[in-house]
């Protein structure tokens, strides 16, 4: 072999370490250019200035490059001697992504082998390791944990936010009730008598219905008193897949766990995550993440222990306000008609071969609802090969894919339409209940916020990229309109909503509007209207730049507490808690949540002190466990106000109309079959609400009777037992349903005497089971009355769209309510029918 470098008369000179010197003697493609500018920026002021630093996060508009950055930061670290490095993905189908882009620009990339082994260029410093997140973060990782573990000096981790949740999947155990249906019914068996004190009715429907999605979670004071047993059971499947790859984990700090139930599986989740324990991360001496500018990087503190210094002040480019174009229609506020139904059966019926569409939906249950359309419903095991395929030109149907907002990408032609269905749901049982227990929570609604953005840029990956994005379901619009949730959005998607406001307010003219006008707005996207992109790009230089971060007290807080308890530190973690309690002014929920945090703290030192706290805890929230002692029901008060007295009082609560109607429809979609129970339910609460009728919900306060109960009149109510989640095929009312509400007839007899009620059951069927009596009379809402009774409701509400809504006099409600047929009469007898036996 000829040794060139001897016939070179200067000396050969060194590897660059400067990451802009190195990317111009790469070996790149041809079709590969200069560094754009933004990127240069960025790795120059790495380079310059944060080189050393231990914590850094680079965030840019999507499109701008992140990946080429981090590649190149880490060659530079190679080439300084300055290795191992490793690059991270969100997923497999992400990491070959980056090995191709990695190839095409020269840089040297390898990967894990398949026998699971490091290569020794990446050892030896030699090549960047290219892996995802999974391959790192789970209990039988070769990268090793605690001291025993592969040293890195550099890490990037891309897509950050979408890394977390996969870092949160690797703690936890999901025992599946049909595929490991022996260890879900011993552990359920376990608990059933603490889990019955908590909700009987919600347990009985656990255990009857497989696909109830509604949750329980185990009082921590039973899990801590059996972690014993648990463990016992536990340990007899740890070869097995679903624990085998946690079990290291978690085996040792059961008591440390909390654990959900609902009809489909277990969740075992550590109640604050140890991310030190993945040591090659944790000791790594310089860690970068890679963040969109839509995204709260504040939750890097808390999850990946971050300093706060690197959230304030990340790398990036501020030159750009904004990237990439969407028009964001709204249907719904166009014109009533166009509901959620009439636009996914409009807009999917076509078959696009120029570009394509995709939907993205919270739930598998509403992408069932694509299934009869001309629709390509994508799953586990087709979706990285479907999407790949409309990466490379395949359109024609329209892609449903079930809470997938992050992770893929579809630019360009790969996706014009984007229909972004009804509002994110969280995907862990820990942070369901946490939105159940603090749904005003700024925590909860920032993670909501972020999904909504993750889903708005699946399709607008560049400057230069554009799409229509329809935003549908009742639920998703109001927390997209309301004022108080419209800020967690980043200052780029705020601009992009008042966009599809104007939009809205430019079609007002009066004139009924059919489906063919949401085609005339995609065709001036599409076809690239000129007034329509001058009109973009002038409202988008208004963009404002927005400091603000989330709460960075209760973050700080929530950090610390979790530290002092994951090293079993139980009073200092409590009081940590408690001195933030007493300094903050929160909400009651909030307090709530926070009372019962200190309690679960006590118990680990005095049991007496924890039921205290827990009180104090269900107490100012309801949604929180029940304490052990009983808790005292208190009986509606002998006096109601007249109803339209009551409606008054809830409209005056909205500044407008268009307020009024944003909760109205997301209250009645939510007042569905197939809702979760607990979203029915309270749905159900708000309807007898704006019906002028006093409220509760018993099972609710005190774990005991109905779901609903309405005082209609004196001595005159009505008590609804609610079973959204019985699916439509379902043929009986079952014997254990019987018996549930019987339980709650004799519950309202012993409180409520020789009261007059109504006995409802919300349920798809009116037929009861052969084996099953009923020795009170019982009636039943079926779908049928329940849609009839919701477009009665909104109907009612419309009356009054020319109103001042704060301005509306007793006479007109009440002829509104009579003309609506919501009397007191109508709702007594026109929205249920008789039980029947076959």
């Amino acid at each position: 072999m000829i040794d060139f470098k001897k016939k070179l008369n200067r000396e050969v000179s060194k590897k660059h370490v400067n990451p802009i010197d190195l990317y111009s003697e790469l070996d790149r493609s041809s079709t590969t250019g200069p560094l754009r500018p933004t990127q240069e920026k960025v790795l120059r002021e790495w380079n310059d200035i944060h080189r050393g630093k231990r914590d850094l996060v680079v965030k840019l508009h999507t499109g701008e490059g992140k990946t080429l950055i981090g590649l190149l930061m880490l060659q530079s670290k190679l080439n300084e001697g300055e290795g191992p490095c490793v690059y991270i993905c969100p997923n497999k189908f992400l990491a070959d992504q980056v090995y191709y882009e990695a190839k095409k620009f020269g840089i040297k990339v390898s990967l894990i082998t398949e026998n699971n082994t490091f290569p020794n260029d990446f050892i030896d410093g030699n090549a960047i390791l290219l892996t995802y997140v999974q391959k790192i973060f789970n209990g039988k990782t070769i990268f090793g944990l605690d001291n025993q573990y592969q040293k890195v000096n550099t890490i990037v981790m891309d897509d950050a936010h979408a890394c977390l949740d996969a870092i949160k999947q690797a703690y936890t155990v999901r025992i599946s009730r049909r595929r490991n249906e022996s260890m879900y019914s011993d552990i359920v068996g376990l608990f059933e008598d603490v889990l019955k004190e908590q909700g009987e009715g919600t347990f009985v429907d656990i255990q009857e219905n497989e696909d109830y999605e509604s949750i329980m979670l185990i009082p921590y004071w039973a899990w801590v008193d059996r972690k014993s047993e648990v463990i016992k059971l536990l340990s007899k499947d740890v070869d097995k897949d679903y624990l085998k790859f946690t079990w290291p984990l978690i085996r040792d700090e059961i008591e440390k766990c909390d654990a959900y139930l609902n009809g489909k599986e277990i969740q075992i989740i550590p109640h604050a995550f140890n991310v030190e324990r993945f040591s090659s991360f944790h000791k790594a001496k310089q860690r970068i993440l890679m963040s969109a500018t839509t995204q709260d990087d504040m939750f890097f503190v808390k999850n990946l222990d971050f300093s706060i210094k690197s959230i304030i002040e990340p790398i990036s480019c501020s030159d750009k306000k904004w990237s990439g174009e969407k028009m964001i229609i709204i249907p719904s506020l166009i014109q009533d008609d166009f509901t959620r139904e009439k636009v996914i059966e409009y807009l999917c019926k076509f078959d696009w071969n120029k570009f394509g569409t995709c939907a993205i939906v919270p739930s598998k249950e509403k992408q069932n609802d694509y299934s009869n359309l001309y629709c390509n419903i994508l799953d586990k095991d087709n979706i990285f090969t479907e999407i790949t395929r409309r990466q490379d030109g395949q359109y024609g149907k329209t892609l449903v894919v079930a809470n997938r907002y992050d992770g893929i990408d579809l630019p360009d032609d790969a996706c014009r339409i984007l229909i972004l269905d009804s509002l994110p749901f969280f995907g862990s049982m820990s942070d369901i209940y946490e939105e159940k227990g603090r749904t005003e929570c700024e925590f909860i609604r920032r993670k909501i916020a972020q999904k909504i953005e993750q889903g708005l840029g699946r399709s607008v990956r560049g400057e230069k990229d554009y799409c229509c994005i329809f935003i549908i379901g009742a639920d998703l619009v109001k927390f997209i309109m309301s004022s108080e949730t419209r800020n967690y959005f980043s200052p780029q998607t705020r601009k992009q909503i008042e966009i599809g406001l104007s939009i809205v307010e430019m079609s007002d003219d009066g004139s009924e509007k059919k489906e063919s006008y949401l085609m005339d707005l995609i065709k001036q996207s599409v076809l690239r209207d000129d007034g329509w992109k001058e009109y973009y790009k002038s409202e988008m230089e208004k963009v404002e730049s927005d400091k603000t971060i989330s709460n960075q007290a209760m973050l700080i807080m929530e950090k610390q507490s979790e530290q002092f308890f994951i090293n079993s530190k139980y009073e200092e973690s409590a009081l940590i808690i408690q001195n933030f309690l007493d300094s903050e002014k929160l909400r009651e929920e909030d307090k709530g949540w926070y009372l019962q945090e200190i309690a679960r703290r006590k118990y680990m030192i005095s049991r007496i002190e924890a039921d205290k706290f827990q009180s104090a805890a269900f107490e100012k929230n309801r949604q929180l466990l029940k304490p052990a002692r009983e808790i005292v029901y208190q009986p509606f008060s002998g006096i109601n106000a007249s109803r339209a007295n009551n409606i008054q009082k809830i409209f005056q609560k909205y500044e407008t109309y268009d307020e009024l109607i944003l909760q109205v429809n997301d209250v009645l979609d939510n007042l569905s079959f197939g809702v979760q129970a607990e979203k029915f339910e309270r749905a159900m609460d708000c309807i007898g609400k704006l019906l002028g009728f006093d409220c509760q919900r018993p099972d609710k306060m005190i774990r005991k009777g109905p779901d609903n109960l309405w005082k209609i009149g004196h001595d005159k109510y009505i008590m609804i037992e609610c079973k959204s989640e019985v699916k439509d095929s379902r043929r009986y009312i079952y014997k254990s349903e019987v018996g549930q509400m019987e339980n709650h007839c004799g519950w309202f007899e012993e409180v409520y005497h020789d009261a007059s009620v109504l006995r409802i059951i919300a349920i798809v069927t009116n037929n009861v089971a052969p084996d099953a009596n009923f020795s009170h009379k019982v009636v039943i809402l079926r779908k049928k009355n329940l849609r009839k009774l919701k477009s009665n409701i909104k109907k009612f509400v419309q009356e009054f769209k020319n109103y001042d809504i704060k301005h509306i006099t007793e006479s007109v409600i009440d002829s509104a309510l009579n003309k609506n047929f919501l009397s007191e009469q109508n709702i007594w007898e026109d929205y249920v029918e008789e039980l029947r036996r076959e």
